[in-house]
């Protein structure tokens, strides 16, 4: 199998980054120019073991994938550019079936975008991926019985770097193995120095406006990975706990107490107030006095806030500045200490402020650990209360799932709110829309309530911070955010040292649309040629991480939105309906599917299940199950070709536009229909590509109100074309045509027929390539008329067409559905599929069309057909067809009428009998009361369809039977 790896290494300039450089098995890849591959005969069977890789080689060779930015209308070129930026998967990452998911939904509309003649560049790269990236190494170094503290930061660095070397970029080989057709010549990287450049200009220019500034707050902070997160990276997870009262007794009467309920009596120990309603008449009395902390034996203030809710428990809560965000907030306003007691490690400790706080048993215990302790102590005091069940959402580092702690720091944020301004107007105004619908509404709920983002993490992989602090200067002067490294300080010429914290790992990724095109250089041709891009495509969980982040840093720093639409596909879940995980250990590996199956089966399957809002549903336990669809479908669409290659024969194939369409058969016409038909339904299920309405931007556009909603339902994309090439085109049409591509048939209809059908599968591979790459172009490579360097992948997207004087396509239908009514009858009075049949065509209108077309009913329905006028003979079996025509077989002959009429008879009283209990069972008011309701339900389907086949059983006797 040919397979492409990429090795993360900077070329001596350092002006590329991204080295590309493949090998095989056996031998090397060949570079080609831009030349068809021709290949051998069609086997019998389809492999795609040896098929996949050889076509990908063929378009690599070719530069397929390349886009030309001079080609963009925006820089005077002439074509419309259409641009998608992946979704940067860690560098170090392994593909998984949502990976999978993703990445084929933006193949699927770049190919189709390809194939629309627009300037198509899809960015691939990957993310350094800074907490995941660390948590690995820190691993590898820990079988060393070595933490990174024990390594040093610069080592530490170099040895992330050389395990990104080592390991980094096998998942854009896998991506290539699952035909991502991106333009691989511009992998982008987030530590890359260009995109370094971005990252560092992207924070001062924010530090100039005021948007950027360090604060003293209470943060997320992950024990295990000890960095802060932000608010989206601790992620509520619902869990049971319990619910602890806790008596605090009034200072000046013991005797007398308040009752505060908390979930985490651990965090009491830096309790520094207890607040209460300032409305609340039951404790308006207590403001301003004291009460007695529990364990510690401290005296702290009765506060007045409103924070506390009357309603909620019993009113009163406990005020812990330093270990909860509302508690600091309430500290804040009221000028409270905040001592500190859990540490980095979540462990219990007196730091800040919290001399005397925790007593000597409870230091360097566990959090959780502790409040048991705590319990226990409190039990003992008799200050314990009642303690309940309770379900609560607890927050979780998002990398390694530990439980967060709040936890008061000095951090780096961004303030949102100003950002988010040009972000809503965006979506309300339609210059961005969101597919499914319904997260709009979420979106805008986060934008209206954002919050200040936290960038600063306490880790060493990653985009250090750009600020530098003074060694000699007083504050503010001795703090210095600058573009280059600062090697002295600009005030007074003494030492300096950098900030220790990292940004966030989304830092670099929110200018992923911008940075990759070349970004802070606005000359660069390659952004003004395809920013703003189009399409950003991904999974819901991101759409603040990252979604809504680069909406705001496209506005902030171009004043333009970074694309147009915002596709949030489902998510891949097992036959129980729970997200595939690795925990779970349910999950689908790609590439497992491409060995057994095949890359297009897997991409097939994706695509035919994806409803727009919809998941998609695998069987991890059952791949057939799950994915032979896919393999079927690829089979059937092999065979076909075949088909068609062993009959077209060695001579030229004239070209459909050539033929008068007055030479056209029925099938021919109604065969050009269907497709047309099929276009029509691919391109209003795929949707509008862009927006259609200027707005006052520049290069922006926004989206009219019925178009807002419309398109990228992929699935029904896929079921048009499927229906096409497997219901009308391999069904009908190439049953039809077998006898028209003999050598005895007359040249010219034997021409018309070979030209048809070149034409119409040739345009079924034109609809179903984006989907299923690489047989749709192994076999439009082997076509007649394919000139040397053309490629499936850039050919034109099939369109429909006015034929005025071919004839009226949808008299086929009648032919079908003549052909049915045999085919039931055969089926209903089990005749042999070998027996040719009798049949009589009563028609007293369409006569013409069943006369013109009684061969080819006959050839497909294995019949003698004869269309007459009358009345259906006695003994004879028959189906009524639209407009009042019949399709009559006499019997006789074929079976035992007799027999036949007993059994039918038989059958029909046994029937009845059922009929009459189950009315009687369903008109007894005690058992409709009593029954449950879906018992019912199912009761009264159940006569419907027995009525009906009643009246297909009666309708049966009567015609052959005579009564």
């Amino acid at each position: 199998m040919r397979l492409v790896y990429f090795s993360l290494t900077r070329k001596a300039n350092g002006a590329r980054f991204v080295r590309a450089t493949s090998y095989l098995k056996s031998l090397a890849l060949r570079a080609r120019s831009c030349t068809s591959h021709r290949m051998p005969e069609l086997p019998d069977r389809y492999d795609p073991a040896t098929t996949e890789p050889s076509v990908y080689a063929d378009w690599l060779g070719a530069n397929c994938f390349a886009a030309d930015a001079t080609r963009s209308n925006r820089v005077g070129g002439d074509r419309v550019p259409f641009t998608i930026v992946m979704p940067p998967p860690n560098v170090t990452g392994i593909l998984h079936v949502g990976h999978g998911l993703t990445y084929t939904v933006q193949d699927v509309l770049i190919r189709w975008a390809r194939m629309r003649d627009t300037e198509t560049l899809w960015v691939p790269g990957t993310d350094h991926a800074g907490i995941a990236t660390q948590n690995v190494v820190e691993r590898l170094i820990a079988q060393e019985g070595k933490t990174r503290f024990d390594v040093g930061r610069e080592s530490f660095v170099k040895r992330t770097e050389a395990f990104v070397e080592e390991k980094g970029g096998v998942i854009l080989k896998q991506l290539r193995a699952i035909g991502a057709s991106a333009d691989w010549d511009r992998t982008a990287y987030t530590l890359s120095p260009e995109l370094s450049r971005a990252v560092r200009e992207s924070f001062v220019r924010l530090y100039e406006r005021g948007l950027i500034y360090k604060g003293h707050r209470v943060i997320h902070w992950c024990p295990r990975c000890l960095t802060s997160l932000s608010d989206e990276e601790a992620e509520f997870q619902d869990e049971p706990g319990s619910l602890y009262q806790i008596k605090y007794p009034l200072s000046s009467d013991a005797t007398r107490s308040v009752t505060i309920a908390t979930t985490r009596p651990e965090t009491m120990l830096a309790d520094v107030a207890v607040a209460v309603n300032p409305k609340d008449e039951r404790y308006r009395a207590l403001i301003g006095k004291t009460v007695r902390l529990p364990i510690v034996h401290i005296d702290i203030p009765v506060v007045a806030d409103e924070y506390a809710d009357p309603a909620f428990g019993t009113g009163v809560v406990k005020i812990t500045p330093a270990h909860d965000a509302n508690d600091f907030e309430v500290g804040k306003r009221h000028s409270l200490p905040a001592p500190v007691v859990i540490d980095a490690n979540g462990t219990m400790r007196e730091e800040r402020d919290a001399a005397g706080r925790v007593p000597t048993e409870l230091q360097g215990l566990d959090r959780f650990e502790a409040r048991e302790r705590i319990v226990e102590m409190l039990r003992a005091e008799g200050a314990l209360g009642k303690v309940e069940t309770h379900e609560h959402a607890v927050r979780h580092c998002y990398r390694c799932d530990t439980v967060v702690e709040p936890r008061l720091s000095d951090q780096w944020f961004v303030k949102m709110a100003p950002l988010a301004q040009p972000a809503l107007a965006a979506v309300r105004e339609g210059a961005i829309r969101i597919l499914p619908e319904r997260w709009e509404a979420v979106y805008v709920n986060w934008m209206e309530n954002i919050r200040d983002w936290n960038i600063s993490r306490q880790l060493w992989w990653g985009h250090r911070i750009p600020v530098w602090y003074c060694d000699d200067c007083d504050p503010p002067q001795n703090v210095i955010v600058s573009r280059e490294d600062v090697a002295r300080c600009p005030h007074c010429d003494g030492p300096v040292h950098q900030d220790e914290d990292v940004l966030d790992t989304w830092f670099s990724s929110w200018l992923w649309p911008i940075s990759t095109l070349g970004w802070p250089n606005e000359e660069a041709f390659d952004l003004k040629a395809f920013y703003p891009t189009d399409i950003l495509v991904t999974a819901p969980e991101i759409l603040f991480f990252w979604v809504a982040r680069m909406i705001m840093a496209g506005y902030a720093f171009l004043g333009r939105a970074p694309y147009h639409t915002v596709y949030l596909h489902g998510t891949a879940r097992d036959t129980q309906h729970r997200r595939m995980s690795k925990s779970l250990g349910n999950g689908v590996d790609p590439m497992d599917v491409v060995t057994l199956y095949g890359a297009d089966a897997f991409r097939w399957t994706l695509i035919a299940g994806l409803g727009i809002g919809a998941d998609v549903i695998l069987d991890p336990v059952d791949l057939e199950k799950s994915f032979s669809p896919g393999r079927n479908f690829a089979t059937k669409l092999w065979n076909i070709g075949r088909f068609l290659l062993s009959n077209l024969g060695d001579a030229p194939v004239e070209p459909l536009a050539e033929i008068d369409t007055r030479r056209f058969a029925l099938t021919d016409a109604w065969v050009l229909e269907r497709l047309d038909a099929a276009v029509v339904e691919c391109d209003a299920a795929l949707g509008p590509l862009q927006p259609t309405t200027p707005s006052a931007g520049v290069d922006q556009r926004t989206w009219r109100e019925d178009e807002r909603f419309a398109g990228l339902r992929l699935n029904e994309y896929a079921e048009s074309a499927r229906r096409f090439v497997w219901n009308e085109l391999a069904d009908w049409y190439l049953e039809s045509v077998k006898g028209r591509l003999t050598a005895d048939t007359e040249p010219n209809d034997r021409e018309v027929a070979r030209s048809v059908l070149l034409h119409v599968f040739d345009g079924a591979l034109r609809l179903l390539h984006p989907i299923v790459p690489f047989i749709t172009e192994a076999l439009w490579q082997k076509l007649p008329g394919r000139a040397t360097g053309e490629f499936l992948v850039r050919a034109s997207w099939p369109q429909s067409a006015q034929r005025p004087d071919a004839p009226r396509g949808a008299d086929f239908d009648l032919v079908r559905d003549a052909v049915l009514a045999v085919r039931q009858i055969r089926g209903d009075y089990n005749v042999a599929p070998g027996k040719t049949l009798d049949v009589i065509i009563l028609a007293p209108s369409d006569a013409k069309v069943y006369r013109d077309n009684a061969a080819t009913i006959g050839r497909l329905a294995r019949a003698h057909v004869s269309v007459a006028t009358g009345s259906t003979p006695e003994g004879a079996a028959h189906v009524v067809l639209r407009g009042g025509s019949e399709v009559v077989v006499p019997l006789a002959g074929l079976i035992d009428v007799d027999k036949e009429c007993q059994r039918l008879r038989g059958e029909l009283e046994a029937l009845e009998k059922q009929i009459v209990s189950r009315e009687q069972r369903l008109a007894n008011p005690k058992y409709v009361e009593r029954a449950p309701e879906d018992v019912v339900r199912s009761d009264r389907a159940t006569l419907e369809e027995m009525v009906s086949k009643r009246g297909q059983l009666t309708e049966k006797v009567r015609a052959l039977c005579g009564a």
